[in-house]
């Protein structure tokens, strides 16, 4: 399962979230958001890694310009149809609300009302959805556990619900956070097996 920590904006942090089982992290390119990193800084954290990971650079729109190389997927918002995606070459996953799927029926998906501000979707509306996605918007240590064993995700993406404030992550809360999740892979892919 994909387990993405969003909006990294220091070495420490990105090394922190891999150690304690993260297999994504999120670099934030656009320069309205608290989590905003100009290209130079996250080529500066993704070079330091020791540890391999997926790389997603988040964008609002698709980017104008070519974003990092060492960007492994390009997680775009705000795009009404697929027509507005420009991939430069890089895989891509389309950030949206339940209610704009059908606008992009061969897109990888991730679902997420929240764009940063930490409100959870109505998770049994999600239940209804018949194609994979990963989950983001309102994920915290407490609720992500209920969350992937409720919705069975791709993946899980959280930037605001491991924070202290907007753009600080907090390394407890990444800590308990990732065990959460893993604790509950652990228990759905057990129940597969049975």
């Amino acid at each position: 399962m994909l387990l993405k920590i969003c909006g990294i904006k220091t070495k420490e942090d990105a090394s922190w979230a891999l150690r304690c089982g993260a297999n994504a992290l999120g670099f934030v390119f656009y320069p309205k958001s608290p989590r905003y990193l100009n290209p130079s800084e996250a080529r500066e954290i993704i070079h330091s890694l020791t540890v391999d990971c997926i790389k997603v650079g988040v964008f609002v729109g698709s980017p104008k310009m070519p974003p990092p190389a060492e960007i492994d997927v390009l997680q775009l918002h705000g795009l009404r149809s697929a027509s507005e995606i420009c991939t430069f070459g890089k895989k891509v996953w389309i950030a949206v609300g339940p209610s704009e799927i059908k606008f992009f029926p061969d897109d990888d998906l991730l679902i997420d009302t929240s764009w940063g501000r930490g409100i959870t979707a109505n998770w049994k509306t999600l239940k209804s959805i018949q194609r994979p996605f990963i989950l983001s918007g309102g994920l915290t240590p407490c609720n992500v556990y209920e969350a992937i064993q409720l919705l069975h995700p791709l993946g899980v993406d959280v930037s605001s619900g491991v924070e202290r404030s907007p753009g600080l992550k907090d390394p407890d809360k990444i800590q308990q956070f990732l065990s959460n999740a893993k604790r509950a892979v652990h228990e759905f892919d057990l129940k597969k097996e049975d």
